[in-house]
C-alpha cells in the first residue's frame, strides 16, 4: 500500500489521527525525510494529526546509554517536525512468556528516566505502552519512582491476555494515566499445532472494547483511540481495519465524542 492510499483509507474510514508505526527514524540520527515529509503533507492535506510509534532498548547498560538516548533523540527530531507532543513508546524488553522470566526493572527505570528527561526538555510526552515487556506491577513500579507529567500511558488492549493479566483492571487502576489506546479486538483461531490468538472482528473479541471505551471516557485524561490489526493473512487486515473502524465510531456516536480516533 503506498502512502498515498493509506492516507486515503484513513480518510475513507473517517479516522482523524495516525500513528505511524514503522517511520525510518529508529536509528540514531538516520531518518528518510522526504518519506516523513510526504506522510506529513499527506496528513496535513486530510485534516489527520499524526504520531510517532517510538522504542529504545530500556535494558542497555550504562555504557550502551548515549546511543540509546541517541535514538530516543531522533524520535523526537521527527515527533517536533510533525508537531507531535505524544511519542507511544515501549522498551524492546524481551520477556520469556509463560516462564515466569522478569525483565531486571531497576536498569528499566534508570534509563526510562532519562529517556523521559529528554522528552520533557522538547516538550513530549512519552506514552510508555504496556507491550508485553512489562506487567501490571512494573507499571507501579516506574510511576512509584517517576513522578513527572511527561510520562502517561498507551494502553494496548490485546497485549495483557498473554501475560494473563486483566486489562480492565488495568485500565481501571490507571486511567487517568492513559493518554493513547490501541484499540485491538483479540480472539483465537484454530491452526493444526493449536489456539493461535490474533486480530477479530470486535463483536468476537475476548476483551470487552466497550467496558474498556467507557472506562476511559470516563478518566480525566483526552485521549486518541487508534486502530490496532495484526491478523494471521494479511489479506483479511483492511477488512478488519474497516470493521474495527465502523465499531469505534459507533461508539463514539452514541455519546463518548470525546475520544478522538
Amino acid at each position: 500500500m503506498t502512502p498515498e492510499r493509506l492516507i486515503d483509507r484513513i480518510f475513507e474510514l473517517n479516522l482523524r489521527a495516525v500513528e505511524w508505526c514503522h517511520f525510518p527514524c529508529h536509528e540514531p540520527g538516520k531518518v528518510d525525510w522526504d518519506q516523513v515529509k510526504l506522510l506529513h503533507q499527506l496528513g496535513q492535506k486530510n485534516g489527520i494529526t499524526s504520531s510517532v510509534a517510538g522504542f529504545a532498548p530500556l535494558l542497555a547498560e550504562a555504557d550502551g546509554r548515549e546511543n540509546m538516548l541517541a535514538m530516543v533523540q531522533t524520535q523526537v527530531a521527527v515527533s517536533k517536525f510533525i508537531a507531535s507532543k505524544r511519542m507511544r513508546f515501549h522498551g524492546m524488553v524481551e520477556v520469556d512468556l509463560g516462564i515466569g522470566v522478569q525483565a531486571p526493572r531497576e536498569v528499566c527505570l534508570e534509563n526510562l528516566k532519562y529517556v523521559v528527561e529528554l522528552a520533557e526538555k522538547h516538550d513530549i510526552v512519552i506514552a510508555l505502552e504496556n507491550h508485553m515487556d512489562f506487567s501490571t506491577d512494573d507499571f507501579r513500579f516506574f510511576f512509584d519512582r517517576i513522578d513527572s507529567p511527561f510520562l502517561k500511558i498507551n494502553l494496548d488492549t490485546g497485549n495483557h491476555l498473554p501475560l494473563m493479566e486483566d486489562v480492565e483492571a488495568f485500565t481501571n487502576e490507571f486511567c487517568d494515566k492513559i493518554v493513547s489506546c490501541h484499540l485491538k479486538a483479540v480472539g483465537f483461531v484454530w491452526r493444526d499445532y493449536g489456539a493461535v490468538l490474533t486480530s477479530c472482528i470486535p463483536q468476537h473479541s475476548l476483551v470487552d472494547l466497550t467496558r474498556i471505551l467507557n472506562i476511559l471516557s470516563s478518566g480525566k485524561q483526552d485521549i486518541v483511540v487508534h486502530i490496532e490489526v495484526v491478523a494471521m493473512d494479511s489479506k483479511d487486515e483492511d477488512y478488519l481495519v474497516g470493521e474495527q473502524a465502523e465499531f469505534l465510531l459507533n461508539y463514539l456516536n452514541n455519546g463518548a465524542s470525546d475520544i478522538p480516533c
